[in-house]
């Protein structure tokens, strides 16, 4: 019985340090004209559409508003890849390298990024952390402002692929509040990791099947649940 694992990146596989903000910032001054509108808000559990059509709405843009999203989209990638080689203090999560490689050793597993990033700024935080090569497919911050959309996307990917399944063999794996709550739009089994972004505290009343704190438990939990859901 294949599962099919889909992770997040910020906060959950790695800490880009601030690169993405600092690369956002730049692009949000030279597209908008204002760096400032970034104070006072947070990126966590936001895909970066949202993020950024959020801001130039916060900068009174009228009219235009799609072509000003790629425009700073645009620029925001091509920033990103510096930002991230003059990152002093970007890091992988503790123990990720050798969970991710012991459940693509796994028969059975299917491993994917479910992710507010866009596609093009994941493959280059990925890359930067020496973990692109462990992902399949993804489903990216392009497609939507509203997370839900992701995990509805990826359950139309897996359908389309693979046919009807149980909701439940989808693993959502992230670190805040809105990977849960993604995750539970279509019946996900959900895996919350506190050590990232928000913590446990903020994370339970959300109601995840399972939370960690430490990714060397996760192989466990998902042979737990294969074990689970194949007994009669």
């Amino acid at each position: 019985m294949k599962l099919y694992l889909l992770f997040d990146i910020d906060g959950t596989l790695v800490n880009t340090g601030g690169a993405g903000l600092r690369a956002m910032k730049t692009a949000m001054t030279e597209c908008l004209g204002d760096g400032g509108l970034l104070e006072g808000c947070s990126f966590a559990g936001k895909t970066d559409r949202q993020i950024i059509h959020d801001l130039i709405r916060r900068s009174g843009v009228g009219p235009g508003l799609e072509g000003k999203a790629r425009q700073i989209s645009t620029r925001y990638i091509q920033l990103l890849g510096p930002s991230l080689e003059g990152a002093d203090n970007f890091f992988v999560y503790p123990h990720i390298p050798e969970m991710l490689e012991q459940l693509s050793k796994t028969p059975g597993n299917e491993i994917a990024l479910l992710t507010g990033n866009l596609e093009r700024g994941a493959r280059l935080k990925l890359e930067h952390a020496g973990l692109w090569h462990y992902f399949s497919w993804g489903v990216y911050g392009d497609i939507s402002e509203d997370r839900s959309d992701l995990s509805r996307e990826a359950r139309r990917i897996i359908t389309a692929n693979n046919g009807p399944l149980d909701p439940r063999r989808i693993v959502i794996i992230g670190d805040t509040v809105s990977d849960i709550r993604c995750g539970q739009a279509i019946g996900a089994t959900t895996i919350a990791y506190s050590a990232g972004f928000e913590p446990a505290e903020k994370l339970l009343p959300a109601g995840p099947d399972h939370l960690i704190d430490d990714f060397r438990n996760l192989p466990g939990i998902i042979a737990q649940l294969r074990e689970n859901m194949q007994a009669p």
